[in-house]
């Protein structure tokens, strides 16, 4: 009686092996739901990237239409400004232009336009000598140079830092990875079959008399 007892409690136990496919469905869920994750992680991470460079082209647009009208402001005029001496806005007007965009301002300066220095007695700009058909001919590549002089200014790290998406989806890769192996362990059919069932229950037959 009590090998009866033992033999069907092994066969439930034995029985019991298999993943119940509730379990195997659950764990598929789950990689579906990392999947997605990671998916839509990665496209937020697209979109913010292509955000930042759209901030980084108009900036650099904006900064060449601002340092070219002032390049030609330069080449056609003497600018003045309240409450700033004329030393002083030259420097500062150098400062943003660079050198590389000056030593041309100078070369197409107007005629009649008088010689600025910086603070320090200087000379920045010089007296004009120039008429309007050559600036005309120099302004592309006066445009040019205030290109090279935004871009060379705006060759700055993004202040997004995108290693946060790069951090999560290497998670969400492992957790799959973990998850891919529990599943593939679970898949394993360790189920005795019937015949293998009652060869034990014969066998602890024997062993009881």
């Amino acid at each position: 009686m009590k090998a009866a007892h033992v033999v069907v409690a092994l066969s439930l136990v034995c029985l019991g092996c298999t993943t119940p496919p509730e379990v195997k469905q659950a764990l598929i869920a789950k990689d579906q739901v990392y999947a997605e994750n990671q998916r839509l992680m990665q496209q937020y991470r697209e979109l913010v990237s292509q955000v930042t460079q759209r901030h980084q082209h108009w900036y650099r647009y904006i900064q060449t239409r601002l340092k070219l009208n002032l390049a030609l402001q330069w080449a056609t005029t003497n600018p003045t400004m309240t409450n700033v001496s004329e030393a002083d806005l030259a420097k500062d007007d150098a400062d943003l232009l660079g050198s590389e965009v000056i030593a041309l301002i100078n070369e197409v300066r107007l005629k009649n336009l008088s010689e600025r220095k910086g603070p320090n007695g200087q000379p920045i700009f010089s007296a004009g000598v120039g008429d309007m058909n050559h600036l005309l001919q120099k302004l592309p590549e006066l445009a040019s140079r205030v290109e090279h002089r935004v871009a060379k200014d705006s060759q700055v790290p993004s202040n997004v830092d995108l290693t946060a998406f790069d951090h999560y989806r290497a998670n969400v890769e492992a957790l799959r990875r973990i998850n891919a192996v529990i599943k593939q362990y679970l898949d394993i059919d360790v189920t005795l079959s019937r015949d293998e069932v009652q060869s034990l229950a014969d066998e602890l037959r024997t062993w009881r008399r």
